[in-house]
C-alpha cells in the first residue's frame, strides 16, 4: 500500500514550527507494510489542496492530512476535501456538545467559526480528539482512502494510535498480526549502524528492520507481520537474534526507553545514590538524572565546578594535581569523582572534564573528555574518550558516555581502557 501525507499549514512554510507530525506519521506507517510515497506542505488555501489531493489520488491508496481543521476562518481543509469528493459536512453532535461545555466552563466566548471543528463528511468514521476540540475522520470512496488528523502533535498522535491506527490495521491491511521490538542503543555512530545491519535494514520488507536516530542515541525497530500470532512471533525472534549477533553489545535497553531511565532503574533496584561533579557539561549530568520521573530516590544533589579555582576550593581537587597534570586528566578526573562521592554520600559518583571545544585547553583537543567514576569498595578509576570539534555534540555525548559508563558498572559488565591513578603516574 501506498501512501502521501499532506500537510496543510502556512505556518510550516514561514518555518515558524517544525513538521513533527510527518515524521511521527511516516515512522508509524512503514512497519505497516505503507510505504510514504510524497510528503506535501501546502498553505492554507483551498484551491492548492484540491490540486494536491487530485495529484495524490493518481499515486496513492491513503491520504493523511494534517491541519487545517481549527476554528480559524484560514483553517480550510474539510471545506475544501469535501467540496473535492463532492460530499457534504455534518455536525457530530458529540463533538459539537463538548466544544460548547469547554467555552462555557472557561467563560469564552465561542468564535464564528467553532463549529467547523464539529464538522465530519458524511458516512464518514468519526476520530474523536481527546486532548483538543477538533474532529478528525476516515473516509473511503472508491479505492482510496482520506484520513483527515488536527495539525497539533499534541493532538495528532493521541488520534492516530488510539483510533486510526487500529482502523487501517482492520479496514485497510485485512487485520494481520503484528509484532515489533524495539531496541536502544549507543555508542556507534549512523554509518557505523548502517553497515553493520547493511544485510539486515528493510524499510518496505517483512519484518520491517529500521534505524532511527537521534541526538546520537539509536532505536532499532522490528516489526514482523503475519496472519498468525505464532508466526508473526517466529518472524520478529528470528530477526531479533541477528541484530543482537550484530549489535548487541550497544544494546542498553528496550521498548524506547532512554539511558538516563535505564540508570534510574538499575539504581532503584539496588537501593543506590548517585552524584556527579561536572566541568566542561556545565550540569548537563545532572539535568537528565533530575529530570527523570522518582529521581530523589536515586539523587539527592552534585555540583559543577568549571573554573580550577572551585574545583579545588569546592571539590578539594589537589593543587599538585591541577598544576602538574591539568584539568584535562584521569588525575583530576578521579579526584573529583571520589571527592564529590564522599561530599554527597553516594553509591556512585561521576566526573567529567575535559575540552568541550571549540578552542583547545592543555594542549588537548576539543572533544578529548576524561570521565571518572567512583563506587563504594571498588577502586576509582578515568577514561578518556574523543568525540569530535562540535561542542555541543561533545558535551552532550559526554553525558551519555557517563550514564553509560553507570550502566555498566551497576551491571557489573566489563569495560576496557579503564585508567587508574597508580597504573598513569607509572607512566
Amino acid at each position: 500500500m501506498k501512501a502521501e501525507i499532506i500537510a496543510v499549514n502556512s505556518h510550516l512554510l514561514r518555518g515558524q514550527v517544525a513538521n513533527e507530525n510527518a515524521r511521527f506519521l511516516a515512522r508509524e506507517l512503514a512497519p505497516l507494510g505503507i510505504s510514504i510515497n510524497r510528503s506535501t506542505i501546502l498553505k492554507d488555501d483551498a484551491e492548492d489542496l484540491k490540486e494536491a489531493l487530485e495529484l495524490a489520488k493518481k499515486h496513492s491508496d491513503l491520504i493523511v492530512i494534517t491541519g487545517g481543521l481549527g476554528p480559524d476562518k484560514n483553517d480550510i481543509t474539510k471545506k475544501a476535501l469535501s467540496e473535492y469528493l463532492d460530499v457534504p459536512l455534518v455536525l457530530d453532535n458529540e463533538t459539537q456538545n463538548r466544544i460548547i461545555s469547554y467555552h462555557q466552563n472557561s467563560g469564552l466566548t465561542m468564535p464564528e467559526y467553532n463549529q467547523l471543528q464539529a464538522m465530519i463528511l458524511m458516512n464518514s468514521t468519526l476520530l474523536e480528539n481527546v486532548t483538543g476540540l477538533a474532529a478528525g475522520f476516515l473516509y473511503m470512496q472508491e479505492d482510496t482512502t482520506y484520513i483527515l488528523l488536527p495539525g497539533p502533535f499534541d493532538e495528532l498522535k493521541p488520534m492516530f494510535l488510539e483510533q486510526a491506527y487500529p482502523l487501517i490495521v482492520e479496514e485497510l491491511l485485512d487485520r494481520p498480526i503484528f509484532k515489533t521490538k524495539k531496541y536502544s542503543v549507543y555508542g556507534l555512530t549512523l554509518a557505523q549502524l548502517n553497515d553493520r545491519l547493511s544485510p539486515l535494514i528493510q524499510y518496505e520488507g517483512n519484518p520491517f528492520v529500521g534505524i532511527y536516530f537521534e541526538k546520537d542515541e539509536a532505536e532499532i525497530q522490528i516489526t514482523a507481520r503475519a496472519s498468525t500470532e505464532k508466526e508473526a512471533e517466529k518472524r520478529l525472534n528470528k530477526t531479533a537474534k541477528k541484530v543482537k549477533e550484530h549489535i548487541g553489545d550497544y544494546i542498553y535497553g528496550k521498548d524506547e526507553k532512554r539511558l538516563a531511565h535505564v540508570v534510574k532503574q538499575l539504581l532503584k533496584e539496588q537501593g543506590k545514590k548517585i552524584t556527579a561533579a561536572e566541568s566542561l557539561t556545565g550540569g548537563s549530568f545532572l539535568d537528565v538524572i533530575s529530570g527523570e520521573p522518582e529521581s530523589s530516590e536515586i539523587f539527592e544533589g552534585g555540583v559543577v565546578t568549571y573554573s580550577e579555582h572551585i574545583k579545588h576550593n569546592v571539590l578539594k581537587v589537589t593543587t599538585e594535581t591541577l598544576e602538574k597534570h591539568g584539568v584535562v586528566s584521569p588525575q583530576c578526573a578521579i579526584e573529583m569523582a571520589e571527592n564529590a562521592r564522599h561530599l554527597f554520600e553516594a553509591d556512585l559518583a561521576i566526573s567529567l572534564t575535559g575540552v568541550a571545544g571549540p578552542s583547545s585547553l592543555e594542549g588537548e583537543i576539543p572533544g578529548t573528555v576524561w570521565i571518572g567514576l567512583a563506587q563504594e569498595g571498588k577502586e576509582t578509576f578515568a577514561k578518556k574518550f574523543h568525540f569530535g570539534y562540535k561542542r555541543d555534540r561533545n558535551r552532550r555525548n559526554s553525558v551519555l558516555s557517563a550514564l553509560n559508563l553507570a550502566r555498566l558498572t551497576l551491571l557489573e559488565e566489563p569495560i576496557e581502557d579503564q585508567v587508574f591513578l597508580e597504573t598513569k603516574d607509572e607512566q
